[in-house]
């Protein structure tokens, strides 16, 4: 009927290990004209298109153990957050920084989350993960290269600062594909993050929505460690 407001479907939680993208927070939908966003419960979510509207379905609860510190557990949505997946807890003995250690259900080591010294950060993303019998996953910004001195050469050198655009278009339109056909996506972002393993991409980062998306691509990545990054990153 005319006038009618629309209800919204049932948002029912998804399979954590179901490939694709996604995201951490409470938003179910964002608001968009004259219609307000729906929120939840705090979770890793996925997006998920329900009679031709998108939402974010919920696959991990996050909950934090301890509000003093960093201290994370997430559980299985799709079992009403009674099981538990894996626990991010601060770890000793780093050699500078902060590292997190990621274990599963049963305590088993899944990998570490560090976050680069502060010193570090001019030519390595801020977060990076480290995951048994695989390289490093470490986004290093595309100059950052050689020496200091020659990394400082190139980051002052408007030709690959013009590059560094190029590339980043480039991964938008890995990480965002059709989204221009999207009528609620805002303006694409001009700054993609790109982790690698040596010359593997194995986790990329954007935006949709206004909302940040993760979207593992090596297929040895863990999701549960991709997890813990996106929620230490949004503290």
């Amino acid at each position: 009927m005319f006038g009618k407001k629309k209800v919204d479907p049932p948002v029912v939680p998804v399979r954590w290990d179901t490939a694709g993208g996604f995201v951490v927070g409470e938003v179910v939908r964002p608001s968009a004209f004259r219609k307000k966003g729906l929120v939840g419960r705090r979770a890793v979510r996925m997006p998920v298109t329900l009679d031709g509207e998108r939402y974010f379905a919920a696959a991990a609860f996050v909950e934090q153990r301890d509000l003093e510190v960093r201290s994370y557990e997430l559980h299985d949505a799709t079992e009403a957050g009674k099981s538990l997946l894996c626990t991010v807890e601060p770890a000793s003995g780093g050699r500078g920084g902060e590292h997190y250690q990621v274990r599963d259900q049963a305590g088993r080591e899944l990998g570490l989350v560090f976050r680069t010294p502060a010193a570090k950060r001019a030519v390595q993303h801020g977060w990076w993960l480290r995951q048994p019998g695989h390289p490093d996953v470490v986004a290093r910004y595309h100059w950052a290269k050689g020496s200091t001195k020659e990394i400082a050469a190139r980051g002052a050198d408007a030709t690959v600062r013009g590059a560094g655009s190029l590339v980043g278009s480039v991964v938008d339109s890995v990480l965002y594909g059709d989204a221009a056909s999207d009528n609620h996506s805002p303006a694409r972002p001009t700054k993609p993050v790109t982790w690698r393993a040596d010359d593997e991409v194995a986790l990329t980062a954007g935006h949709t929505q206004g909302i940040k998306l993760y979207v593992p691509q090596a297929s040895w990545l863990d999701r549960r460690l991709a997890f813990a990054l996106a929620v230490l990153r949004q503290d």
